[in-house]
């Protein structure tokens, strides 16, 4: 098993940070990651969305939701190919700080007989896109939450 994590702190509430993550139709606009996400937020619901790297590798994922958290947690995992070849866990996780910010995780958990291999070819890629879409999210969230206070 090996996990590639990634954190940011986002200067908006929790509310703020859900409200963006959670805002599917909008991902186009500000997430170069996962560029296109549908489906019902809920456990046991299957999402339909469309990965890429930084090198412009391009994956379409039908992960299963585990976990929602509301204002707090999404969690899913996805198969890649056979089952048993390469599987992903992913968690968004917000975690309010003592001044009421967030400190967000964006964390990949891979498992499966491929995995050493996969990463071999893509570990730094992918994290380094988990964290353009970091700084991509903390934009976004603290840019509506500088509209919310004016």
């Amino acid at each position: 098993m090996k996990r590639i994590c990634t954190t940011i702190n986002i200067q908006a509430s929790p509310k703020d940070v859900w409200d963006v993550l959670t805002d599917f139709e909008e991902y186009p606009h500000w997430n170069p990651v996962i560029y296109r996400i549908s489906g019902k937020l809920q456990p046991g619901e299957i999402l339909d969305m469309e990965f890429k790297n930084r090198n412009y590798f391009k994956i379409n994922l039908k992960p299963l939701i585990m976990n929602i958290e509301v204002n707090r947690e999404i969690r899913w995992k996805e198969q890649f190919w056979i089952k048993g070849f390469l599987e992903g866990e992913h968690l968004f996780r917000i975690e309010e700080m003592a001044d009421g910010s967030v400190h967000f995780i964006n964390c990949e958990k891979f498992s499966g007989i491929l995995m050493p291999l996969f990463l071999y070819v893509i570990e730094k890629d992918m994290e380094n896109s988990f964290n353009i879409m970091n700084e991509q999210l903390k934009k976004m969230c603290e840019k509506r939450n500088t509209h919310v206070d004016a």
